[in-house]
């Protein structure tokens, strides 16, 4: 019986030791995870300074499968990756901010291609999807701002293409990424299309004008952050814009439509050319900071039936019953303003960074004023209290 259990005990010694052997030392520049059980390897990562790199398609025994999250991330250098036809994966942030690559080709076998995968790659100039491509993740492509057309393979199931050369799911419901690198100043969008993804246009610094969906009902997160968008106006089918939808953009110009219910958190913000804002009766949400420093708007004008939002006289945005000042149109050249009597507070950001009034008027009613309500308000000289100064004033309130 010892003799059994001992031979047992070398078996798997043995075994144990030859499977630890088996793992590759030499992988040069690369830094690899390998599935002993599967015999694949991931790429996680690269020490080296080549401006060409080959991926092998093989260390020893285990076949290169994956290129792992963030394995090439901020590799300023690079300037062409070329793939073997065993790799299957592209996980995400595998090549973002490579600012320099210019060319990687996309083998037979990759089958997905995750979050912002190429993210900020401004030198990038093609993206050929091929055929067993299943699976983009979002703004695999964004802000690759030499990037002038995306071609999906026709035999792809799951993906496609239109004539400017945007991205699209297979049934063109879901417009996934515009090529921002794009000379065009227009676009024609296909009436099919219900959603516009995250990111899908950031960056886009030459479009200028586009010719919605009739049946578009959502946009995604950040989808025309930095974007050369001059004009947007939306038919009664959408409901949503999504968070910093249209952040930092050049957009002058917007029509909401008549259904639209959700204007996203810091969805406007920065849109310092936009010049006003209507409110449609269908809106029952509008995000923090959603005009936050868009200081050319002189007027928020809130459609009477809205049952959530009031604007006063003087443009300034309101909750239904007045009891909360939400934005005062930072781009009114009115030196002087009155809180309506029957406010309660005034939010986070509602003034900031207002330069033309010098004079504000708070009544009694006042209880709270918000973080950074009155911050960089440069000529705001002279804050009168109607009675006694609100108990919770954020520290920041009146900050210069």
């Amino acid at each position: 019986m010892k003799k059994y259990i001992l031979f047992i005990v070398a078996v798997v010694f043995l075994l144990s030791a030859v499977s630890c052997a088996s793992t590759p030392k030499d992988t040069g520049d690369f830094e690899c995870e390998f599935d002993k059980k599967a015999k694949t390897a991931t790429i996680t990562g690269y020490n080296g300074d080549l401006e060409e790199i080959v991926i092998p398609e093989k260390f020893d025994d285990y076949t290169v499968t994956s290129i792992g999250w963030s394995a090439f991330s901020k590799k300023y250098n690079i300037e062409r990756i070329i793939l073997p036809e065993t790799i299957q994966t592209i996980e995400a942030s595998a090549f973002e901010y490579c600012i320099s690559l210019e060319n990687i080709n996309f083998p037979n076998s990759l089958k997905s291609i995750g979050n912002t995968a190429f993210l900020s790659c401004r030198a990038l100039l093609t993206a050929s999807i091929g055929e067993n491509i299943e699976s983009l993740g979002i703004g695999v492509f964004s802000g690759c701002t030499s990037l002038d057309k995306i071609v999906v393979n026709e035999n792809n199931k799951y993906y496609s293409s239109d004539s400017y050369g945007v991205l699209l799911d297979k049934e063109q419901k879901t417009l996934l990424q515009y090529p921002a690198g794009s000379m065009s100043i227009s676009y024609n969008m296909p009436d099919s299309v219900v959603e516009i993804a995250g990111y899908a246009f950031e960056k886009s610094e030459f479009l200028e004008k586009i010719t919605f969906s009739d049946n578009l009902k959502k946009i995604g997160s950040c989808a025309f952050q930095n974007s050369g968008i001059l004009e947007a106006s939306f038919g009664d089918s959408l409901e949503e814009i999504g968070f910093s939808c249209f952040n930092e953009s050049k957009i002058t110009d917007v029509s909401l439509g008549n259904n639209v219910k959700i204007i996203g958190e810091s969805a406007f913000s920065w849109c310092t050319s936009l010049s006003e804002m209507f409110i449609p009766a269908s809106v029952v949400e509008v995000g923090q900071s959603a005009f936050y420093m868009c200081t050319a708007i002189e007027n928020f004008t809130v459609d009477k039936d809205n049952k959530v939002y009031s604007s006063d006289e003087h443009g300034v945005l309101y909750d239904k019953q007045g009891s909360i000042l939400l934005y005062y149109p930072i781009g009114s050249t009115r030196t002087e303003y009155s809180v309506l009597q029957k406010t309660a507070a005034i939010s986070a950001n509602a003034f900031s960074p207002t330069l033309f009034l010098t004079k504000v008027i708070i009544p009694d009613s006042v209880e709270k004023i918000g973080d950074k309500a009155f911050a960089q308000c440069a000529n705001l000289n002279d804050v009168v209290y109607e009675g006694t100064p609100p108990v919770n004033i954020a520290d920041n309130a009146f900050e210069k």
